[in-house]
């Protein structure tokens, strides 16, 4: 269901443009979720290390003895490992929803662009060496796939 304000000359491409932007932020899910799980796994990694290595906290605050009371480093650790595999089934889940609503499309060229962009996470220049078009062309495919692309029902409202 197309939402926004139409106006009218070239209102459709206002609506268009709206339901464009909608579209790939939809899209853009599954990387913005492993990002997350990315730098989730970055702070465990750094937790870890401060409880390793505490001298090398090089902050200038006074420093106690890091190993006289672990609980509170594992309530973290432990609360960051949740967080981490919640977004790691975000982001199968993300994955899934987007890589299937893709594969309903009619137009293989439009699927790929779709596929290498917002699931494998390639630049435009990327994907254009690896389809063998110019980057021009690329955008071009890509506009007329976001056209064709149908968000699933619930992720429209």
């Amino acid at each position: 269901m197309c939402t926004g304000i139409v106006l009218r000359n070239g209102g459709d491409s206002l609506v268009i443009a709206k339901e464009n932007e909608r579209k790939k932020e939809y899209l853009k899910g599954y990387i913005y979720s492993v990002r997350k799980a990315q730098r989730l796994k970055e702070q465990i990694e750094e937790l870890r290390s401060q409880q390793m290595f505490p001298s090398a906290n090089l902050d200038g605050m006074p420093q106690g003895n890091a190993h006289s009371d672990l609980s509170g480093y594992i309530a973290k650790l432990d609360a960051l490992i949740v967080q981490l595999e919640a977004e790691k089934e975000t982001a199968i889940r993300k994955y899934n929803e987007i890589y299937n609503q893709v594969q309903l499309m009619q137009d293989e060229t439009e699927k790929e662009v779709l596929e290498r962009r917002y699931l494998l996470g390639d630049s435009w220049w990327r994907i254009a060496v690896k389809m063998n078009y110019a980057e021009s062309n690329i955008y071009k495919i890509h506009g007329a796939a976001l056209l064709h692309f149908q968000m699933t029902e619930h992720d429209s409202l």
